[in-house]
């Protein structure tokens, strides 16, 4: 799984230099050294971020989905993964189907 993760990272940053960061305290591999740790709400004063990390399982709030995906929409990178604990509940309800 690890090798998985750090081929999407590095897909994601579009062959420039990775640029990693997420509000997870987990380390993702090869990349743990460079994560910042930033919430979703201030992605947007962060520019120099192309590629946000987001476990499946983390709740977010109105404002930091939005924020999320307004980082997409400008061209960032959107990693969502983990082990789907609660994949027997409907799918709307899972934190990462938003």
């Amino acid at each position: 799984m690890n090798k998985f993760v750090e081929n999407a990272i590095d897909w994601l940053a579009k062959k420039a230099e990775v640029k990693l960061a997420s509000d997870e305290k987990r380390a993702i591999s090869k990349h743990t050294e460079t994560v910042k740790d930033i919430a979703p709400k201030d992605l947007a004063s962060n520019k120099d971020i192309n590629v946000y990390y987001v476990d499946v399982n983390t709740n977010y709030d109105d404002e930091s989905i939005k924020a999320i995906q307004d980082f997409v929409e400008n061209g960032g990178g959107l990693l969502i993964a983990g082990h789907c604990y609660s994949c027997g509940q409907e799918p709307s309800n899972l934190p990462g189907n938003k």
